[in-house]
């Protein structure tokens, strides 16, 4: 798995865990912060792969 793919993964679980807590301690900025995170972790997919040194093949 290559960094970004790696970065990614992380990203979004860490977004579910925080979505996850808000939605359990009924915190709507926590919320957000999930959603935000989860959005960036998605926007992620269009950053070109030469930006993080990857060759395409």
């Amino acid at each position: 798995m290559t960094r970004l793919l790696i970065t990614r993964v992380v990203l979004t679980l860490i977004g579910v865990g925080v979505w996850g807590y808000g939605q359990r301690t009924e915190q709507p900025q926590v919320r957000v912060a999930g959603m935000a995170i989860l959005a960036f972790a998605l926007l992620m997919r269009f950053v070109p792969k030469r930006w993080f040194g990857v060759d395409e093949p």
